[in-house]
């Protein structure tokens, strides 16, 4: 009887002791260990709207600002007003940039987590990393309409199981402030043509230097225009596919599967023929 007694307490305390631990985690500050991690002057301005952002922003769906923001939005807003125009949605935000290594996180990149039945379907902005020495971070994010923009962190019991991966959008040589937009390891898009050459944009006190099609100004060029296609390609759903993985097999992205094929959801059934090129 003791020892039941002796280890239902040891439980009790490991579980509140997890729970602060968790708390003090998430707290809604930045931190002595975030401010020195920031050398980028974009990164920094990027990161401090987020949170001059929070105590005014409400979670709505579909929006993006400047007070309602959905999870996308959100970032999408953040990353917008400081000359970097990213995809709208999380799904297609996983497919620019470059892919990252969570042991090599930094302030500014994207963190990816599952939603639902969504592979990716939710997105924040790290704002801290390798917070317990196990390479666990903190980030920010617009959350759902309960909880709106806060802060949480990838040890939470509600993040650590739907975490994808992490995506680095620009890089700063920490030196001059000069912020490189990081060409994709994914192409995604059929309607935005090569960039041949690298152009600088002034943001702030440093530069964005884009080398990438995908990740493109807030006040891009006029593009080229966009060279025709031949034929439209179609594909048949086999089973098991959803509207991403096709889109990453065609190179392409969700919103031109279903502009393309009048989808009004991400439902599509085995045997579908849908088009993939156009």
């Amino acid at each position: 009887m003791l020892k039941r007694i002796l280890f239902t307490l040891a439980v009790f305390f490991t579980i509140i002791t997890l729970n602060a631990q968790e708390d003090n985690f998430a707290e809604d500050t930045v931190s002595a260990n975030f401010e020195a991690a920031i050398t980028c002057p974009t990164i920094d301005s990027i990161i401090q709207l987020a949170f001059a952002k929070k105590p005014v922003a409400t979670y709505k769906y579909g929006a993006a600002g400047p007070n309602h923001f959905d999870c996308s939005g959100f970032v999408y807003y953040c990353f917008g007003q400081y000359g970097i125009k990213l995809p709208r949605s999380s799904r297609d935000m996983f497919l620019v940039g470059q892919k990252v290594k969570k042991e090599d996180l930094q302030p500014g990149d994207l963190v990816f987590f599952s939603r639902g039945k969504l592979e990716i379907g939710h997105v924040g902005i790290v704002i801290e990393t390798n917070i317990d020495g196990n390479h666990n971070f903190r980030f920010i994010h617009s959350s759902t309409y309960k909880t709106n923009v806060r802060v949480d962190n990838s040890i939470s019991t509600n993040y650590a199981t739907r975490y994808k991966g992490a995506r680095r959008i620009i890089s700063c040589d920490g030196i001059n402030g000069n912020t490189t937009v990081l060409p994709s390891d994914t192409v995604i898009s059929d309607t935005i043509p090569p960039i041949p050459t690298l152009s600088t944009t002034t943001v702030g006190t440093g530069q964005v230097t884009s080398g990438n099609s995908q990740v493109t100004s807030a006040t891009p060029q006029k593009p080229a225009p966009v060279p025709q296609q031949s034929a439209i390609k179609y594909h048949k759903i086999k089973k098991g596919e959803t509207l991403s993985s096709i889109a990453r097999k065609y190179h392409t992205t969700v919103a031109n599967l279903k502009k393309w094929n009048k989808l009004k959801s991400d439902l599509i059934r085995e045997g579908q023929r849908i088009i993939v090129a156009k």
